[in-house]
């Protein structure tokens, strides 16, 4: 499930192009505020599957119709957009109830008011899909670089992504029901006529807290198990969905 926000910018704001990081501190505050064990479980533990921990929920972007990026930040001037979203009911219900109670959401210095709080309707999930990104997509593994690991994000021609992805969702399915799903098949891939026509141009760079995180923004196709794509609706496609990465809408 997840909730749309609406926020009101007044006369408008103006936030550090990074701001993950500061989203990602209004979710841990907002959850700790209405039950602090369940905060503290999450940051310092989550859900365990095959020796990897999850958060189980994902947010989007900032999104409003009159926004404008100069150098290292950027100024919101239209009411903001907000998604959030998790298969856990723990997590939704407790945000949504200090979300609901403070009527507001505090970003940096700024104080913006709650303009609505709504549940979208959930799609129809079929066997083959095609997603747009409400937020990157990462998708990263160790790989050997002069004798040494080193973190690899993968781009939309490497050959492993597919894979990658699959097994990042079969984990997760396996932290929200406790078991393996009865069907594991997935493959994912990007718009290869989306990137042509953006000239391969679909990658972001997002500092979170000192980490420099490449994702992509791109539309993309998905076939296979029909529980695993819903797990990638409900907790993010790749890695690091509580960073903000990983957000997607049919």
């Amino acid at each position: 499930m997840r909730i749309k926000i609406l926020a009101d910018v007044g006369d408008g704001i103006t936030l550090p192009i990074n701001y993950n990081y500061q989203l990602a501190g209004i979710i841990y505050r907002f959850l700790a505020e209405s039950d602090p064990e369940y905060a503290t479980f999450l940051h310092e533990e989550g859900y365990a599957a095959a020796e990897k921990r999850f958060k189980l929920f994902t947010f989007s972007q900032l999104m409003a119709e009159r926004r404008r990026i100069t150098g290292e930040t950027i100024h919101f001037g239209s009411t903001l957009t907000w998604y959030i979203a998790s298969p856990v009911e723990r997590f939704l219900s407790h945000f949504a109830d200090t979300l609901l109670t403070e009527g507001r959401l505090s970003i940096g210095q700024h104080q913006l008011r709650i303009k609505d709080v709504t549940v979208p309707r959930i799609p129809r999930f079929q066997s083959e899909m095609q997603f747009r990104c409400l937020s990157p997509i990462t998708m990263s593994t160790k790989r050997e670089r002069h004798g040494k690991q080193v973190m690899h994000y993968c781009l939309p021609e490497d050959p492993a992504l597919s894979e990658l992805i699959r097994q990042n969702l079969i984990r997760k399915y396996e932290a929200i029901h406790g078991h393996a799903p009865h069907d594991d098949t997935l493959t994912f891939r990007y718009d290869a006529n989306y990137i042509n026509r953006r000239r391969g141009r679909v990658t972001r760079l997002v500092d979170y807290k000192g980490i420099k995180i490449r994702g992509v923004l791109c539309p993309f196709n998905v076939s296979g198990s029909i529980p695993l794509i819903q797990v990638g609706y409900a907790c993010g496609f790749g890695d690091k969905n509580s960073a903000g990465f990983g957000m997607v809408e049919v």
